[in-house]
């Protein structure tokens, strides 16, 4: 016969309390995670999307590099993006201009901080006269 503790931590269907237990802090886990990346995750995307809508805007009215270069350091200012103006660099390639962004996020969980690492491409065909 089973003592009352021993009957806590498992059932006849092999159950137990520990495995709950264990499924709930994991879950608790994953949600604190998933809040701190969420807003990262989604300040990139939308950045990302700026960015290639800048590319297209540079291609069609020829701006300048410096244009382009304020336009995009403007672009992550209103992101909440962490950037310097020397992470945004300006191609000229074969009728195309390039914009390619770089940087890094510091987020801070429980324990521990990490970088993460983004890197933005966009192009376009300049227009022609």
């Amino acid at each position: 016969m089973k003592s009352q503790g021993h009957r806590l931590l498992d059932n006849a269907e092999g159950k137990g309390v520990i495995g709950c237990l264990v499924f709930i802090v994991l879950m608790g886990l994953a949600i604190v995670v998933g809040v701190q990346l969420a807003p990262v995750y989604y300040s990139n995307y939308n950045m990302e999307a700026d960015v290639k809508t800048e590319a297209s805007r540079a291609g069609a009215r020829f701006l300048d590099d410096d244009t382009i270069i304020r336009d995009v350091y403007q672009m992550a200012k209103r992101n909440e993006i962490p950037i310097r103006r020397e992470d945004i660099k300006v191609h000229r390639l074969a009728g195309q201009v390039i914009i390619e962004v770089t940087y890094s996020v510091p987020v801070s969980f429980i324990l521990f901080e990490r970088d993460f690492h983004f890197k933005i491409e966009a192009s376009s065909f300049i227009g022609a006269l």
